[in-house]
């Protein structure tokens, strides 16, 4: 009986030295890698515009036929300015003239706002912004601008994100080889690789969001994107 149990305490020791070693190797390997944070910024310049533009005029209680009569008039200029600078039709969406109350400081209805917005989106930067740039022009021709304001926006954003992520994750390769070698390593093959957000911003910018950055208010932008990736160490 000593003899039996005596084995079956032997043949356990055994199983549970190689479990145990066992759990130690798989603990060992998971732990003999690296995890580094590869990035990559370039700056581009956007090939699209949209222009936000707005028309209009302020009436009293009585002039409302005359507002818009105005509006429309102020539109057909702002129409005629944009087609002698080449921009058509395809390139222009136009909204309908809203009318909205006035209030004085009592409350008291004085009059009316009539505004008609009209968007412009085009590749052609150059002559959108020579017209918005300059509303003393525009003027001149008949057109007060009562809003007016440019966003800037890449057509070929999916191709530069490809671009991006193959540089941030080279970018990554590099920091995990520099470091391994400051500790007597080298790196094997990448195990797993997770791509960050893209940030879009305004050169120079530090501004970062979990969500993702789209800045429209430059025509170059910064596009940054990080990749955190894993090596084997060898």
């Amino acid at each position: 009986m000593r003899r039996f149990t005596a084995i079956i305490l032997g043949i356990s020791l055994v199983v549970g030295a190689a479990v145990l070693g066992n759990y130690f190797y798989r603990a060992r390997a998971q732990g003999n890698t690296i995890r580094v944070v590869g990035a990559a910024t370039k700056r581009y310049d956007s090939d699209i515009v949209k222009w936000r533009v707005s028309v209009g005029r302020n009436t009293g209680l009585g002039d409302v036929s005359i507002g818009y009569s105005d509006t429309r008039k102020t539109f057909e200029a702002l129409m005629a300015a944009l087609k002698a600078a080449g921009i058509g039709d395809s390139e222009i969406s136009v909204q309908p003239i809203n009318r909205n109350p006035v209030y004085d400081n009592n409350g008291n209805n004085t009059g009316y706002s009539f505004i008609q917005s009209v968007y412009v989106i085009s590749k052609d930067l150059n002559t959108v912004e020579k017209l918005a740039l300059n509303p003393d022009e525009m003027f001149q021709k008949g057109v007060a601008l009562q809003s007016s304001s440019l966003e800037y926006y890449f057509s070929k954003l999916p191709g530069i994100k490809k671009e991006l992520l193959a540089e941030a994750a080279r970018d990554a390769k590099q920091r995990a080889v520099e470091i391994a070698k400051n500790s007597g390593s080298g790196i094997g093959a990448m195990r797993s690789a997770r791509a960050g957000i893209f940030q879009i911003t305004e050169p120079y910018s530090t501004e970062v969001s979990d969500y993702g950055i789209y800045s429209t208010s430059t025509r170059q932008k910064d596009v940054t994107v990080t990749v955190t990736a894993e090596f084997g160490l060898r």
